[in-house]
This record gives C-alpha cells, structure tokens and sequence, in this order.
C-alpha cells in the first residue's frame, strides 16, 4: 500500500515536473521570436534613416555602396524619390519615397502589436510556471510530512514490541 503511494506520489511529481519544463520551453520559444522581432524592427528603423538621410544628400551625389560586407563600389545617386521595396514573397514594387517610408513604418507597427502580444504571453505563462512551482513545492512538503508521520510509527510500532 505504501509503495503505491509513494509510485503514485513519484508519478505526480514526474508530471508536474514535465509540466513545468515545457512552460519554460514555451517561455524560451517565445524570447526568440522576441528578440527576432526586435533585429527586424531595428533594421527597418535604420532603413527609414538611411533612406532619409540618401533623400537628404540629393541626386547626382557621389556614395559608397556597400557590395558584401568587405567591398564597396561608387555610385551617383540618381533618383531619390522613388523607392523600390519588397513587399513579401520576393515580390518587389516602386513607390514614391514618402509612401515607402510609410509602407516600412507599417510594418514596425505589425511587428509591435505581434511583439506586444508575445510578451503577454511570455507573462501568462510566467505566471503558470510560479503557480506550477508553488504546486511542486506543496507537494514536496506533503511528501515529507507523509514520510515523518509514517517513520513516526514505525517508531512507535517498535517500542510497543
């Protein structure tokens, strides 16, 4: 009898165990997409400068244009005002300038509310992993108390004999 409490108690143990580590897994899961989020939102933002301060320089200057990370070619700014940018899938499209800094700022914003969403998440399931720690604590101390209790018995057991 008592080995199939304590079977079962191992049992319990075992699967609020399982149960926490992947609420942790989930938490890592969504650190990365985070993080991810946050390189994207970071290049756009430095595309809308780049942009800005090209559009700023006017045509006909000379740039350097990087070509890999170790080369760089001179160019001749042509026309600033329009814009090629990629709008998903590989397919790309011209627009004025303005409004390819404004389709950019859009799509931060989508990455903001998704990021937003994440974290609200990432803090339920936080929640979940205290709530889940405080059950396997109680159930640790449980088992102690069961085990104190029954060596007490067994003492009591042997001093009657």
């Amino acid at each position: 009898m008592l080995k199939k409490l304590l079977k079962k108690d191992d049992r319990k143990m075992a699967e609020l165990n399982r149960e926490l580590r992947s609420y942790i897994a989930q938490i890592e899961a969504l650190r990365v997409e985070i993080a991810n989020i946050d390189v994207l939102v970071s290049e756009y933002r430095t595309t809308i400068t780049t942009l800005k301060n090209l559009k700023g320089l006017g045509a006909g200057k000379e740039i350097l244009l990087p070509v890999g990370r170790i080369a760089q070619a001179g160019a001749k700014l042509e026309d600033v005002n329009k814009i090629v940018i990629n709008i998903g899938s590989g397919i790309s499209v011209e627009l004025p300038f303005d409004e390819a800094v404004q389709q950019i700022e859009k799509e931060i914003t989508v990455l903001l509310v998704l990021r937003e969403a994440l974290e609200k998440a990432m803090v339920k399931l936080y929640a979940k992993v205290e709530e889940l720690t405080e059950r396997i604590r109680e159930h640790g101390h449980s088992e102690v108390s069961q085990d104190t209790g029954e060596e007490n018995e067994s003492k009591e057991e042997g001093e009657e004999k």
